[in-house]
């Protein structure tokens, strides 16, 4: 393909003929783009450049059997200057348009195609009408796009506003005029929504407009103007990535009233009231419900029964706030460094740490050394049982023990904290840090009831001989823990990196061995064996690099494809699709993949009704995908989307998975799940 612009020296705005296909082939159709690349400092404008300015005009120059159709313009910005609201394009901006190309057409004839093209171009100071020839030459062929080609034309066509799959209602009453559209109520909204009409005369440019949504419809009220228009088209930006184009039919005056009672600015306030408690007390419920998991219960449970038989209050009240202030810090600490590092434009989220192989093994040998320690091979009074179970524990250990429950449950969060830390990344930092701490405080809820309800004491099993052997029995999801650990560095870190992970797990043990030895002849600093083995632990992290994963592939599935937003909406126009998010860190995740996903059953399914599968994988961190969580309002994984076919509106499953429930998806029997 060539593409040529005719232009003078003094030219403001450089342009260009593009086709998708380099050589499209007879009765087909391929997309056609007029490139535009202002100088720095000007602008072009939209179809309806606003209330000055005139729109792009175009003169065709086909051969007989080719033609264009409509062309279709990106959103545009507005530009206020001197009262006069304009539609304009900051920086390079591209108009597609549908070419045709007749089937009598023989293969291999040469095409020339021509365009002289009329337009204003703009900067704060001057305006200057410029225009220009583009051509292109081809030949027609049997050859599709290139990839290059089809990603680039991807790019663009995501910029150009969607359709919408039913018109809009408008009236004009005196000075106003009402919008009503129907719009899903899943559908997210940036703060700031804008209505473009593609033709003026029908309501004020310069005047605000205020939205409301009324359950599935979105209504707007602005000043209408004098003119006399019956139906309409116009754009309305929804967010950063989507903006709709709808046609807007105009109805009997008075059959709209816009919702003033429910109206956005005065509703604002409480709506956001509303919503930080939703948030916070999910928060709390599921930091409650993560003292389930296998890496926190059992050192919930050993500091619950450090507190059963205490009968100094001052004691028990002091721990259970200890441990409380210590998983509280950890969760607003971990909280506050998302929200900063997103401050300075870097895509993270929830359980970011464990997307660092150095952390992962940090964590291995930590779960070895405690569950070592419950397994009796050592002592630390803080997570020790038996008779020192009636001993005083020390605040300090109380609250380092709280810290650390609150950073291993990090990947645990999915099923409980989804919806409340997507919400603490989008709400106000001062609101989202409050999510953060009521995860914390649900996390201690337990201990904290304990410390400060006698009655709760009194109910606990008295001590025995029998909770050396639960200490025992709780030493094994701590190994497990440690097993998943190193299956997840083996995905994220080359054969050598693990090797050396293992060899500190056996020197680990080694310490710690000798350290239970010490302890048990009475010698002083038995502990030594233990520093010395955290340095060389240190060192071992630090110089050896960890490479990259040895998988070859995220599933089992050989049709599963790695996400990829342009892939994505490719997809969407011919056939369903799934699209999950997983880490092989999230413990939801993987039960649901074994349980669900990669089901036999499943996939025969999904391959019968042509269903696309797509998986996030975000062991590693990705920027891509951590935005594309952001833009669902999720903080990590997993994420389950099921896009229906030329819908760009996913609908979001929920966070525990069944095969029968995506099994009913794939086959079109289930609407709503």
């Amino acid at each position: 393909m060539s593409a040529q612009a005719y232009e003078d020296e003094g030219q403001k705005i450089a342009a260009s003929l593009l086709l998708e296909s380099r050589m499209p082939a007879a009765g087909t159709e391929t997309t056609l783009a007029i490139r535009m690349s202002p100088q720095a400092g000007w602008h072009g404008y939209w179809l309806n450049p606003g209330d000055a300015g005139f729109p792009q005009q175009l003169q065709w120059h086909l051969p007989e059997g080719v033609t264009v159709g409509e062309l279709q313009y990106p959103a545009p910005e507005q530009l206020l200057a001197s009262d006069l609201m304009n539609y304009i394009y900051h920086g390079d901006y591209t108009l597609l348009a549908p070419l045709v190309i007749a089937d009598d057409i023989a293969a291999g004839t040469p095409i020339t195609l021509a365009v002289d093209i009329r337009y204003l171009v703009c900067s704060p100071k001057l305006c200057v009408p410029e225009q220009q020839r583009l051509q292109t030459r081809f030949k027609v062929g049997e050859k599709g796009a290139s990839k290059k080609y089809l990603e680039t034309f991807n790019t663009w066509r995501q910029l150009i506003p969607r359709p919408a799959a039913a018109s809009a209602d408008f009236t004009v009453h005196k000075d106003q005029f009402v919008l009503s559209l129907p719009l899903p109520e899943s559908t997210t909204l940036a703060e700031e929504l804008h209505f473009y009409p593609e033709v003026n005369g029908v309501l004020s440019n310069t005047a605000s407009q205020s939205f409301v949504r009324n359950g599935d419809r979105l209504f707007m009220q602005t000043v209408a103007t004098e003119g006399n228009v019956s139906d309409f088209y116009g754009v309305l930006s929804l967010n950063e990535t989507l903006a709709i184009r709808i046609k807007a039919v105009r109805q009997p005056e008075g059959d709209l009233v816009f919702p003033t009672q429910v109206s956005l600015p005065p509703e604002q306030p409480g709506n956001l009231l509303v919503t930080s408690l939703i948030a916070v007390l999910g928060a709390v419920l599921g930091g409650f419900l993560l003292n389930l998991m296998p890496c926190v219960f059992p050192i919930l449970s050993l500091k619950v029964l450090s507190l059963a038989n205490l009968s100094d209050e001052r004691v028990a009240r002091t721990g259970a706030v200890a441990y409380t202030l210590g998983a509280v810090l950890a969760c607003l600490l971990l909280g506050a460094f998302i929200l900063m590092l997103r401050e300075f434009g870097h895509q993270v989220g929830w359980a970011f740490q464990l997307q660092r192989p150095e952390i992962i093994v940090a964590l291995i040998l930590l779960m070895m050394a405690i569950g070592l320690n419950l397994a009796g091979l050592f002592e630390l009074g803080t997570l020790s049982s038996g008779s020192r179970l009636q001993h005083k524990p020390g605040a300090a250990g109380d609250f380092w023990t709280g810290v650390l429950a609150a950073f291993v449950a990090t990947p645990c969060t999915g099923p409980f904290m989804a919806t409340a830390l997507g919400a603490a990344l989008v709400l106000p930092t001062s609101i989202g840090l409050m999510v953060f701490a009521g995860l914390g405080l649900g996390m201690a809820l337990p201990f904290l009831l304990v410390g400060f309800v006698p009655a709760l004491r009194q109910r606990m099993p008295r001590p025995g001989a029998w909770m050396v052997t639960a200490k025992r029995f709780f030493a094994v999801p701590m190994f497990l823990t440690a097993l998943g650990l190193v299956w997840v560095l083996m995905q994220q870190s080359n054969s050598q990196y693990v090797f050396t992970a293992l060899l500190l797990v056996l020197l680990l043990s080694l310490g710690l061995w000798l350290t239970g030895l010490f302890q048990q002849a009475g010698r002083q600093k038995p502990l030594w064996p233990l520093v010395l083995v955290l340095v060389i632990s240190g060192v071992s992290l630090t110089t050896v690099a960890p490479g990259s994963g040895t998988k070859a592939t995220v599933t089992d599935t050989e049709s599963t494809m790695a996400f990829d937003e342009e892939t994505l909406l490719a997809l969407v126009k011919d056939q369903d699709v799934f699209v999950y998010f997983s880490a092989d860190w999230c413990l939801t995740c993987k039960v649901n993949e074994k349980t669900a996903i990669e089901r036999q059953e499943t996939q025969a399914v999904f391959s019968r009704a042509n269903t696309a599968v797509i998986l996030g994988d975000w062991t590693n961190g990705d920027p891509e995908i951590t935005g594309f969580l952001a833009k669902h309002q999720r903080s990590g994984v997993p994420l389950y989307l099921w896009y229906q076919r030329g819908n760009l509106q996913p609908q979001v499953l929920p966070q525990v998975l069944t095969s029968s429930m995506l099994i009913e998806k794939a086959a079109g029997r289930a609407t709503n799940l």
